[in-house]
């Protein structure tokens, strides 16, 4: 096992919106919230407005690479692909730094400290967020929604790919992993190149906007003990989450801002973190998410419980949703007749 305070950088991006600075901000923050003294990474973070972050992240030692026009063209490559943007700035922080990386998308935040994660890296072990499925499961992925994942299914089962000079069979039995956060040891940076290859031999065929996570997960599994680390950082990437994530943050930074010193923040971060799971599973538009896929899925029981809880929470607002309701309920009636 390595030394718990090998060096490492915590690399993130963000750009084109305020929501997405708010997101990003949160999940560096939280970071230096469980921080305990050890091994204080740098953060290296690749953003068009740098400004906007300056005061948020006053005594902190973060760094911003400016994601110009220019910049992100350049990182979108050839085939256009904005998650390409991800293998290019992970390539560039380990060839400006040459360490190892913590890289964590803006819809994350820490749960704990990751140094004792971080300090299980080498050569033969990787970390991503978490597993998710087996290659093979998408076949039976549901249209329209499901296309893309169809096509990336024909496409490895059609074709061998060329990596490094040779070829490459990707096999269906491979498993896709969550990328939104990955814990890379400095020797991980000879994959890259493998990476990118994959994921340009992906994306135009398939459009599938999980090429560039599908390259590292079957590059990390195949050449690395490949393990979760979903333990110490929340991932909140479904789309519900995020919307209450958006307006929770715009309403706490406000919060924030009114605190004087750095380490106020950081507190006072610190125990948000600690509310975050029961606000994210008992708020109306988690409560109300849960009551439409159930009740689409004919679990009318189920819906039901989930729709009344909905209303307590607020919902009885939401016309919209009180009339769906009233929808699925004509439909448990006519089944019942």
């Amino acid at each position: 096992m390595q030394d718990i305070q090998e060096p490492f950088i915590l690399v993130a991006q963000s750009f084109g919106r305020e929501s997405e600075y708010r997101r990003v901000a949160f999940a560096i923050l939280s970071y230096y919230a469980y921080n305990d003294g050890v091994a204080v990474p740098q953060t290296i973070l690749f953003t068009d407005q740098p400004s906007w972050f300056e005061p948020y992240f006053k005594e902190l030692p973060i760094s911003f690479v400016l994601l110009s026009p220019e910049k992100i063209k350049q990182m979108r490559g050839k085939i256009d692909f904005l998650h390409r943007m991800k293998i290019a700035l992970i390539e560039e922080a380990f060839q400006t730094y040459n360490t190892n990386i913590l890289y964590l998308d803006s819809d994350t935040f820490f749960v704990t400290n990751p140094s004792a994660l971080m300090s299980q890296l080498s050569p033969q072990n990787s970390f991503m967020h978490l597993w998710e499925y087996q290659f093979e499961s998408l076949r039976k992925w549901p249209l329209p929604a499901g296309a893309t994942f169809q096509a990336f299914m024909k496409l490895i089962e059609s074709k061998v790919f060329r990596v490094d000079n040779a070829e490459m069979k990707i096999e269906a039995t491979m498993s896709s992993w969550n990328a939104g956060v990955m814990m890379l040891h400095q020797s991980h940076q000879v994959l890259i190149p493998a990476v990118y290859q994959l994921t340009e031999q992906f994306y135009p065929d398939t459009q599938n906007h999980a090429s560039e996570q599908y390259a590292f997960s079957i590059m990390l599994q195949t050449k690395t003990k490949l393990q979760a680390c979903d333990t110490v950082i929340y991932h909140y990437w479904y789309g519900v989450k995020k919307k209450i994530m958006d307006e929770l943050l715009e309403k706490e930074f406000k919060q924030i801002l009114l605190l004087h010193t750095t380490a106020q923040r950081l507190r006072y971060i610190k125990e948000l973190i600690k509310r975050l799971p029961l606000i994210l599973e008992n708020h109306q538009f988690a409560l109300k998410d849960n009551a439409v896929q159930t009740l689409n899925n004919n679990q009318f029981s189920e819906g039901f419980k989930w729709a009344f809880k909905a209303i307590f929470a607020g919902a009885f607002k939401d016309g919209l949703f009180i009339k769906d309701v009233l929808y699925h309920f004509k439909r448990l009636l006519t089944n019942i007749k």
